[in-house]
């Protein structure tokens, strides 16, 4: 009887342990589970809201991380060059044309004297500081005016030129005449009679005693007009000869 109790102990401790095994698999561990039974069923359920509960976490985690990255980017910057500006020349088709400059009027000059230029010459002190007026026939460009302290015009910005007596191919060589040299890019009238002045050609001066050094009169010449222009020797041969061939 002792035996057999025993036996019939061990028998329902295996059986014990055995229906705890099936009963609670968890508790005792993972237990394999047959592809169709309910408990695949349910493991395959958990599986997937496990991983759809996953992805649901990276998803809301996606849009954060998007976030960031457009806070952290910097303003895209254009890089294109600005468009280059049109050649000038079409700039200079759309200017209107410049129309001919008007021709600058003279200066008026006041309280000017009419003086003969040999009584210039013999009352120089007279005429110091005054405005006067004369006329002669122009002889040469020369220096004599210039350079000279008491009545200083200095020769790198001054020209000078000499006048005939009156009747006489005799200069008259105490009236000193000073006068700016006209600007290369000068186009008045002015600075084109200076560089076509002959010799005889007949002057009306006008111009100012600024000093009377030796009591000879040094005139800054103002204006110059050429009245007459001085007969051509070689066409005033060329005319007499033909006058004599046609009287023969």
């Amino acid at each position: 009887m002792v035996v057999n109790n025993s036996i019939s102990r061990s028998r329902l401790s295996v059986m014990l342990s055995l229906a705890i095994s099936i009963g609670i698999p968890a508790l005792v561990g993972p237990a394999y589970a047959f592809p169709g039974s309910p408990s695949a069923k349910l493991a395959t359920g958990a599986q997937l809201e496990s991983k759809g509960s996953q992805e649901r976490q990276k998803t809301a985690k996606a849009p954060e991380k998007v976030l960031e990255k457009t806070k952290d980017a910097k303003p895209a910057t254009d890089k294109k060059e600005p468009a280059k500006a049109e050649p000038e020349k079409k700039e200079a088709a759309k200017a209107p044309e410049k129309k001919d400059a008007k021709p600058v009027p003279e200066v008026v000059i006041e309280n000017v004297i009419t003086v003969p230029a040999e009584a210039l010459t013999e009352h120089a002190s007279e005429y110091l500081n005054k405005n006067v007026r004369f006329v002669a026939n122009f002889q040469a460009y020369s220096s004599l005016a210039l350079d000279y302290k008491p009545a200083m015009r200095p020769a790198k910005t001054y020209l000078s030129f000499l006048v005939f007596r009156n009747n006489s191919k005799v200069p008259l060589s105490e009236l000193k005449l000073a006068m700016p040299i006209p600007k290369e890019d000068d186009k008045s009238p002015q600075a084109k009679l200076l560089s076509e002045l002959k010799e005889g050609d007949q002057l009306e001066v006008t111009g100012k005693v600024f000093a009377c050094p030796l009591d000879e009169p040094w005139v800054d010449v103002l204006r110059i007009k050429r009245l007459k222009a001085a007969v051509d020797e070689k066409e005033k041969e060329k005319k007499a000869s033909a006058d004599s061939s046609t009287s023969k």
